[in-house]
């Protein structure tokens, strides 16, 4: 997308370049002195016979600037409040007239962005997923998992959920289960904004309440702490990640967590052995929490897992489209489905679950909510398509498992969720063990037997002493770290609040209640109990923002939640 910014500049380029992700939020491109400009940026180019702009206004609801579009012969298509503003179609030379207007703060082309840093995708991410909006829900996957039988005994009652996404939202359905919201973003308030984390969250522990428990998720007796990374457009870094896994693990007795639920990948491929996501997540297992990452949705045509679903101890799961019939004979894996083996060669994911066109909360007003019109319901409720609801389908069944059995450690939850997968999908590319089998995994978790058989994995631990860039792979975000808000790259060695990054003191210490205030990022963490306000940190900083080299090449419609972050990236700008 092409950025015009008013009559002064439209004809010359200067750095810093402010620029858009398509309709989202603002966000700042590279700005060093020489860089090279996307094609398109150099000078406005004359236009085609009609122009697709985005107009972000002075003043948002004003009138003027939309009667102004109807005298040039065009008209607005599409409103966009999280820009403050509209999208608009008008006739091709008029764009300079507009950006001159005193009512327009900026305005941009409306066309795709292509970078130097895409790579190829798999056929399955080809197709575009907004596609999926279209499918009717699917209302037999519980069933096809025995989730109702298991529910009526275990309903993941005294187990708590970390959810580390993008914060949720206050719906009728997550009242009972939200336990706690923590914010690590300048927001300071958990709540969703981007339309991802809310979605999990009715996955794995939403009761259904606004549907009368028609569209319940699957353990609605466990208890949610929202850890929330990112505000409106998604944009969040390794480094939040890594502070983030390191207040749940701190705070894990605390808050009973037992289950770790994250969708955030990166395209890194720093082997797993000296990853500091990759050290984080093996902390977290060690500490005895399960976790469970989404593998990703870039397709089964060539190996592509992202980190930390590359980490050869947590749980890895790819997506099934169950079809329609409670049977499996039109059981498969979808086709956007990640699959391994990983840069370590090791076999990924661990199995699959339902992903396709799955119910859940709807965070109204957010990214996600306008951008898929198409895949909202009546209620708060909208349908989503991805890896990520897989891996929120078995965090609910994990929690279930250790309601059973509160002893579990986390090898055996994880033995236990491969040796009872379903038959059906195992063998096929990107299967992993096979589908994910509810009622198997909880008879298998409860079984004496089996669990005495189970050994610890195999695998060498993570030393966490590798680059924290090359964790990031080719996601980088902007941030401002001086008071001159003055956009940054969060590049190189060093965190996102500009501090050099010291692997050895981080993964050198204890994680505990008692050490969590020494971290840097203790004084930025909001915490509210429930739904009572987060009182603000003892800091602040300006948060974090993607650059447009983040974004795929595809429109916003076709694109994933975060663009190469959020693995829900099957949905639009979000997933």
């Amino acid at each position: 997308m092409t950025f015009v910014r008013g009559a002064a500049r439209a004809e010359t380029w200067r750095t810093p370049v402010l620029c858009a992700t398509a309709v989202a939020v603002l966000v700042w491109c590279a700005a060093s002195e020489g860089a090279t400009k996307p094609a398109g940026q150099e000078r406005l180019q004359a236009p085609a016979r009609w122009t697709n702009v985005v107009v972000r206004l002075r003043a948002p609801g004003s009138t003027a600037t939309e009667a102004l579009i109807r005298q040039l012969g065009g008209g607005v298509t599409r409103r966009l409040p999280i820009v403050g503003g509209f999208a608009a179609r008008l006739p091709a030379g008029t764009v300079r007239q507009l950006a001159r207007s005193p009512g327009v703060a900026d305005v941009w082309l409306d066309r795709p962005l292509r970078t130097g840093q895409d790579r190829p995708r798999g056929k399955g991410a080809h197709i575009p997923l907004s596609e999926y909006d279209g499918l009717a829900p699917n209302r037999i996957w519980q069933q096809a998992l025995g989730i109702p039988q298991v529910r009526a005994k275990y309903d993941g009652t005294g187990v708590t959920v970390a959810l580390l996404d993008t914060g949720v939202t206050r719906v009728p359905d997550l009242e009972e289960a939200t336990r706690l919201r923590l914010d690590f973003t300048p927001g300071q308030d958990g709540i969703d904004r981007f339309g991802h984390g809310s979605h999990m969250a009715g996955i794995i522990a939403g009761d259904g309440a606004a549907s009368v428990g028609k569209w319940a998720g699957v353990a609605p007796g466990a208890k949610l702490v929202s850890v929330k990374v990112a505000g409106p457009d998604g944009a969040t870094d390794v480094s939040l990640i890594l502070a983030a896994i390191q207040w749940i693990v701190s705070h894990k007795d605390q808050y009973g967590i037992r289950v770790l639920n994250l969708s955030y990948d990166t395209d890194s491929t720093q082997t797993y052995g000296a990853d500091p996501l990759d050290y984080a997540v093996e902390r977290a297992w060690q500490a005895g929490i399960v976790v469970v990452v989404s593998a990703g949705n870039d397709g089964l045509d060539q190996p592509d897992i992202g980190k930390p679903g590359d980490d050869p101890f947590v749980v890895t799961v790819g997506a099934a489209d169950l079809g329609r019939r409670v049977g499996t004979s039109d059981d498969a894996v979808a086709p956007f489905s990640s699959r391994g083996p990983t840069q370590d060669w090791v076999a990924k994911p661990d199995l699959v679950a339902p992903g396709v066109s799955i119910v859940s909360v709807r965070a109204a007003s957010s990214t996600a909510d306008i951008l898929r019109p198409r895949a909202r319901l009546a209620g708060p409720y909208t349908k989503g398509t991805g890896t990520s609801q897989a891996a929120a389908v078995v965090s609910g069944i994990v929690a279930m498992m250790i309601d059973a059995n509160p002893g579990l450690t986390p090898d055996q939850v994880k033995a236990a969720l491969i040796a009872s997968a379903g038959a059906s999908l195992a063998g096929e590319l990107g299967a992993g063990a096979g589908l994910v089998d509810a009622q198997r995994a909880v008879r298998f978790a409860t079984d004496p037997k089996f669990l005495r058989g189970v050994r610890h994995q195999p695998y060498v631990a993570s030393t966490g002493l590798g680059s924290i860039d090359a964790s990031r792979g080719t996601q980088h975000a902007h941030t401002a770290f001086d008071s001159d808000s003055t956009p940054d790259l969060v590049t190189g060695e060093i965190d996102a609040l500009g501090a050099p990054w010291d692997p050895f003191g981080w993964s050198g210490h204890a994680w505990s209640a008692a050490t969590w205030p020494a971290s840097p990022w203790s004084p930025f963490a909001a915490v509210g109990e429930g739904w009572d306000p987060a009182p603000p940190p003892g800091g602040t900083w300006s948060g974090l923002v993607w650059a447009a080299e983040a974004w795929l090449d595809k429109e916003w419609d076709d694109s994933g939640w975060v663009s190469k972050a959020w693995s829900s990236k099957a949905w639009s700008t979000w997933n």
